[in-house]
């Protein structure tokens, strides 16, 4: 049997010390899409907000997670998330985010764009959101070259495709609270044993509750975490043997397995992209 650390042995799950920031309240543009760009610093909260119309956020360079009621999302550098309007969510700075976002009316968007869905930008999408950033004034003109610009900005973005950097919360609020915990100590072990006793279940109980609760079993969501968090690690440039290790992995080659198991893709498939 594996052996289980007591609750004095095992380690106390310390919360990053985040910043606080309140959102600040953005009034519908003059202009179908408002292209705006600006840095979250890092270590930054965001506070919960809305917006009624959607947003498409892309780091330029800088990662960040995204959160809803439902779900939490990281978005490295170099990938991009929707926003519908009127979603609730949550931006969370992981370092330095250099974020270009396009505020665009709901007119212009088709049923595809009813969820918050991270997507991969393209070398061309990338460069054309920042030209477009830069080079855009606000009350641009929408039937000159600015607002063709912005018409082929937009048919780019729309068919970006989709990546699985998605993680679903528990709705339950004692195992929501238990898996933000998680989040903030990803290498730490996390028995099951252990949590459910936190939460005041049988492990046989936590288990059938969660895999309900989130659809995914609770080892599964445990490494998926981990490899999102890795993702992140790689953007940062840190080598795949050091991230490994704070992960908590027994060698890079475990490590490696369980992120192409995740992702379809060795981890140095991320690296080198910040």
């Amino acid at each position: 049997m594996k052996d289980v650390p007591g609750k004095s042995a095992m380690k106390s799950f310390s919360k990053r010390n985040w910043l606080s920031q309140e959102h600040s309240s953005i009034s519908k543009g003059s202009r179908p899409v408002h292209i705006r760009s600006y840095l979250i610093e890092s270590n930054t909260c965001v506070s919960p907000h809305t917006h009624e119309f959607a947003q498409f956020h892309s780091a330029r360079k800088g990662n960040m997670r995204l959160e809803t009621a439902d779900n939490c999302w990281i978005v490295p550098s170099h990938y991009g998330i929707w926003i519908p309007a009127h979603m609730e969510h949550t931006v969370w700075a992981l370092d330095n985010v250099y974020l270009e976002s396009l505020d665009i009316e709901t007119e212009l968007l088709d049923d595809s764009i009813s969820m918050c869905q991270a997507v991969t930008i393209s070398d061309v999408a990338k460069e054309l959101i920042h030209h477009a950033a830069e080079t855009i004034p606000e009350l641009y003109e929408e039937h000159g070259n600015d607002g063709k610009l912005v018409s082929v900005l937009l048919d780019i973005i729309f068919n970006l495709p989709q990546v699985d950097f998605v993680l679903p919360w528990p709705k339950n609020p004692v195992l929501n609270d238990m898996c933000h915990t998680i989040l903030e100590s990803p290498g730490a072990e996390h028995y099951i044993e252990f949590w459910s006793a936190k939460v005041g279940m049988s492990t046989r109980n936590f288990s059938r509750k969660f895999k309900c609760e989130t659809g995914l079993s609770f080892g599964l969501w445990k490494q998926k975490m981990r490899i999102f968090e890795s993702v992140i690690m790689l953007k940062q440039n840190k080598s795949v043997t050091t991230i490994a290790l704070e992960m908590g992995y027994s060698s890079t080659a475990a490590f490696s397995y369980s992120f192409k198991t995740i992702l379809g893709v060795p981890p140095t498939e991320y690296s080198g992209q910040s």
